[in-house]
């Protein structure tokens, strides 16, 4: 089970309070040492604020997209296979 499924087990963030409260505890795995930020690799064709974190144990890297309405904001793995495709170093 990767940090980010612990923190929050569905793609999708049911409110605000939600996104504020898996952000609270990502910020907790972030100094303790679990979880790292990464720079965004990939830009999307629409674009919204995401930031990317790389999970130290598996080294998956995961997206967060902050709520911004209506979109109620949401966690997704990165397909790193997909990014070293495409020509993007994959740090």
């Amino acid at each position: 089970m990767s940090i980010f499924e612990e923190i929050y087990r569905y793609r999708q963030f049911d409110s605000r309070r939600d996104f504020d409260e898996a952000k609270r505890m990502l910020g907790q795995a972030i100094s303790r040492g679990f979880v790292k930020e990464v720079p965004v690799m990939k830009k999307r064709e629409v674009p919204r604020t995401e930031n990317w974190y790389r999970d130290k144990e598996t080294r998956d890297i995961y997206s967060l997209i902050p709520p911004e309405p209506p979109a109620r904001g949401s966690w997704e793995r990165v397909d790193i296979e997909e990014l070293r495709r495409t020509g993007h170093l994959v740090q």
